[in-house]
């Protein structure tokens, strides 16, 4: 019963909806009556909503007369800051759009210009020769490193032991 009276004694301090709302008023007040301790931390919160209703200004704050119109000169006043830029939508749109066209033609560069297939790996060397009987011997050269690249591996694998 203790703790339910400590934890109600806000409420009884509202006393008009303590008193509609609850099964204990009379409880209460016998209760408040015997418990020292219960009494004392009553007097407690009574002291400290006097001391907030002391502090309490006049229900009808009015702001002085112009009040709204210097709030937004000043604001006004403010310089924008350079990333509101961004926040205008036809620069928002013009800026999707051009970044959109800058990466599709660095795509297209890019596809076009880079060298792709085994084909570039070869060119240089046939390139490079005068002759066609030189880049034919090249080749002749390459087909049988390839070979002997070949034989080496076939080698490796028939002496492998476990």
């Amino acid at each position: 019963m203790h703790q339910e009276i400590r934890h109600n004694l806000e409420d009884y301090l509202k006393s008009d909806e303590f008193l509609k709302g609850s099964r204990l008023p009379g409880e209460f007040e016998a209760h408040l009556g015997e418990c020292a301790e219960c009494s004392r931390e009553l007097q407690s919160l009574e002291a400290q909503s006097q001391l907030l209703r002391s502090l309490r200004g006049p229900t009808d704050i009015e702001p002085r007369a112009g009040f709204y119109a210097r709030v937004m000169e000043r604001i006004e006043a403010q310089p924008a800051p350079i990333w509101s830029v961004f926040l205008d939508r036809k620069f928002g749109f013009r800026l999707a759009v051009v970044s959109a066209a800058v990466a599709g033609l660095l795509g297209t560069y890019l596809v076009t210009s880079e060298p792709s297939g085994p084909e570039w790996s070869s060119s240089p060397k046939v390139v490079l020769t005068d002759t066609p009987q030189a880049a034919e011997a090249s080749h002749r050269g390459e087909e049988s490193a390839q070979q002997q690249q070949r034989d080496a591996v076939l080698v490796n694998l028939a002496t492998y032991h476990q």
